[in-house]
């Protein structure tokens, strides 16, 4: 993720100011994303080394959402640097033989939280519960990240051959 040069959108996203970007999130990409996969999320620590944490996450609209504790490493580092890559693995094997899977690049927006209504839909999708049984749910120190989504990879129905 080093580097800022400019690179070639697929078909489907449309470039706008700044670091923002309207994409739409294909049919089969969103139905990965809506389904109990867990994400890895890549950031990047202040001595330029990775660091990668696995969270629950859930499409809305054009954008990624999941909840942190303001005082976690992925937090801190999203406020450095907005920079971060979702890597989502899907159960399925694409026609060689490759496991799926979606990665996706974009840049984060920390919202102060607690937002009760997101975490109570991420125990929904991943644990069947109507209330997210953590703290984080209701914590004052919680926030939302919003993935802002620049470009869509991986193995799968989601990127061109």
């Amino acid at each position: 993720m080093s580097g800022s040069g400019a690179s070639v959108l697929p078909e489907g996203l449309q470039s706008t100011t700044g670091y923002s970007t309207m994409f739409d999130i294909s049919a089969q990409a969103e139905a990965l994303l809506g389904s109990d996969a867990v994400a890895h999320v890549w950031t990047q620590n202040p001595n330029g080394s990775p660091q990668v944490s696995v969270v629950w996450v859930i499409a809305r609209g054009d954008e990624i959402l999941f909840g942190t504790d303001a005082a976690s490493q992925k937090a801190k580092n999203l406020r450095q640097d907005s920079r971060i890559v979702l890597s989502i693995e899907d159960t399925e094997r694409s026609e060689r033989g490759f496991q799926r899977h979606l990665v996706v690049r974009g840049r984060a927006e920390i919202e102060a939280g607690p937002d009760p209504a997101l975490m109570d839909q991420l125990a929904m999708k991943y644990l069947g519960l109507e209330r997210h049984p953590l703290a984080l749910r209701d914590s004052p120190t919680s926030v939302v990240v919003r993935v802002k989504i620049d470009r869509i990879s991986g193995v799968g129905p989601w990127v061109d051959d």
